[in-house]
């Protein structure tokens, strides 16, 4: 799934290359649903607070964690 905004394309692509399943959450609010592979956890976050993470070089599951 693409988000049709190639910075936010880049940051799904990024967690995904780190093994972590990202999948639409809602399309409306902009919001993804990220979770790790065989982990019973998982996390939604927002466009923008990905964009956030990946700026502040912190785009991985503990990053997302951080969230709240």
């Amino acid at each position: 799934m693409f988000s049709g905004n190639h910075e936010v394309d880049a940051a799904l692509a990024e967690l995904r290359e780190q093994g972590l399943s990202v999948t639409v959450y809602s399309a409306s609010n902009d919001t993804w649903w990220v979770r790790a592979n065989g982990v019973y956890i998982s996390y939604v976050a927002t466009s923008a607070e990905l964009l956030q993470l990946k700026s502040a070089n912190q785009l991985n599951i503990r990053g997302i964690k951080s969230l709240g």
